[in-house]
Parts: C-alpha cells; structure tokens; sequence
C-alpha cells in the first residue's frame, strides 16, 4: 500500500499518472481507492492545462500504446494533432509548418530527428527521437 499527503499534489504530473496507474492496476482494494484520490488531483491538474499541453500527454502515455492497424491510432493521431494546433493551446498550421521547417539538429548525436515536445512540468522543448540519445533542448 502506498499513501500520499493531499493526493499525489507534490508528484510532477508525469509521476501523478504513473502512479495513478500502478495503482489502478493494483488487486488491493485500497490502492484502487488511493488511485480513485490522484485520479481527482489529476483532473484538477489537467482543467488548468493548455490544449497544447493535453496533446502532448495524450502522445506520451496513449499514442504508443495503439495497434499500428487499428482505428484507435488514427484517431488518437487526429486528436494529438488537433489539440497541438488548437486556439486553446495556439498553434496554427503555419506555426506548425514553420517549426518543423526550423528543428535543431542534435548537438549530442547529429539526428534531424528532434520533435516538439510541448512541457508539461517542466518548458517546451526539442527531443532527439532516437530513443538512445533523448537529447533535449529547451525551447526560449
């Protein structure tokens, strides 16, 4: 059994829904129930968030656990894209075509793979996608 002061309010948001999860998953009913707790932290966490920044979770911890040949990866996609450009997060498709046209080439491998990551607990930044390196450069 796990317990938290106030429901997971001193976990960054990242570590809130891992926990949440670990705990949902759990066959204690009291760690289901404390799960119950964060989940409302959470919610509360995720109404103060930008469209933007609700993309993004949705690709960190949904968009790669979708089948390749199912209709759950292309609406996930469409939904990540959607709320990345969305007024209430404001990007435009301009916006967008303008900063991928301008991504940073990682200074610690050499990849021109780097991808937008919009932060949640932390400022936006650059990410190498190759998965060995994760090489960050802060936005700004």
């Amino acid at each position: 059994m796990e317990s938290y002061d106030g429901f997971g309010e001193d976990l960054s948001t990242y570590d809130l829904i891992k926990r949440q999860q670990k705990l949902g998953a759990s066959p204690l009913v009291v760690d289901r129930l404390t799960a119950m707790g964060l989940g409302n932290t959470l919610r509360d966490r995720l109404n103060a968030m930008s469209d933007r920044q609700i993309g993004q979770l949705i690709f960190d911890f949904c968009w790669a656990q979708m089948y390749v040949d199912g209709p759950e990866l292309s609406l996930v996609t469409q939904a990540i894209d959607r709320l990345r450009r969305s007024p209430g997060g404001g990007i435009t498709f301009e916006e967008a075509d303008e900063r991928l046209k301008q991504r940073p080439v990682c200074p610690k491998c050499g990849c021109v793979e780097m991808y937008l990551h919009y932060g949640i607990d932390e400022p936006d930044f650059w990410q190498c996608d190759y998965v060995s390196c994760s090489h960050k450069i802060y936005v700004g």
